[in-house]
């Protein structure tokens, strides 16, 4: 249901009462306090997450297993990582020669597209929607492996030349191309969508803490439960030791292969 490297999160099914005691948070559907984060789905769940090492499931008589492992790995693996003092960043995870790319942004910004495209340059990938990142004791960022397997709608399968049977966006298993170990951080790249050609700029100074802000995986749910000496640790040493930079694509016309190339000419 998790990552492997919270195999040691304890997964307990059980009742989950609807509210949170102390709750100094909430927004739609959840509440956070202190240590502890409560998500209510309606007729799916209620996960209970605490101390980034228990989740406690109360399914809905009508849930399948398969909608509580996708909802699981989404608030609550964010909810796990920020009790755990990691960022959880809204972005895919690509692997080259020297290490780990961030393509980060919004929904629909391309994200899993441009991941895609990598993976068809013999890249190797460890997330495609949300990247756990985590400090390591030599300084550098590492970020860790998710779940192999990436979503893609049917016509971006269809030009990057993935099985396109079926329309709608759908999970692609990619087992092949899947990283099973943390790797360095060397670069974070902001993708976002304009009426423009492609540009890239530099992401710098207060800019840079209020980039990584956003992109934290739902940052309301972030500013509850990740402590602000954390976050400023983690986003420190991001600035110190890797390019952040806006990567903006146009809107009107597809340039997967060219954005695949900017990223594989600066980093392979």
């Amino acid at each position: 249901m998790f990552p492997d490297f919270l195999a040691d999160v304890f997964i307990n099914y059980s009742a989950v009462p609807p509210y949170l005691d102390g709750a100094r948070s909430r927004g739609v559907l959840w509440q956070a306090a202190p240590g502890r984060f409560l998500l209510d789905l309606p007729d799916v769940a209620r996960f209970l997450v605490e101390s980034g090492t228990k989740v406690t499931i109360d399914p809905s008589p009508t849930a399948e297993e398969a909608d509580l492992r996708r909802f699981a790995r989404m608030a609550p693996l964010a909810a796990l990582c920020y009790q755990r003092s990691m960022l959880a960043l809204h972005a895919a995870a690509v692997v080259g020669p020297s290490g780990a790319i961030l393509i980060a942004g919004d929904s629909g910004a391309g994200k899993s597209t441009l991941l895609a495209a990598m993976l068809k340059r013999e890249w190797s990938f460890l997330a495609d929607d949300l990247a756990a990142v985590s400090l390591a004791e030599n300084g550098l960022s590492m970020v860790y492996p998710a779940f192999p397997e990436l979503a893609l709608w049917s016509d971006a399968r269809g030009k990057l030349a993935f099985d396109d049977s079926d329309t709608g966006r759908h999970l692609l298993p990619r087992v092949e191309s899947f990283g099973t170990t943390p790797q360095p951080l060397r670069a974070l790249f902001r993708l976002a969508v304009h009426k423009g050609e492609i540009e890239l700029a530099d992401v710098t100074g207060t800019r840079l803490f209020d980039t990584l802000t956003t992109l934290s995986y739902n940052s309301r749910i972030a500013d509850a439960l990740l402590e602000r000496a954390a976050f400023m640790r983690q986003a420190s040493a991001i600035a110190r030791t890797v390019p952040v930079r806006t990567l903006r694509r146009p809107r009107d016309r597809w340039c997967a292969g060219e954005l695949a190339d900017l990223l594989e000419e600066s980093y392979s």
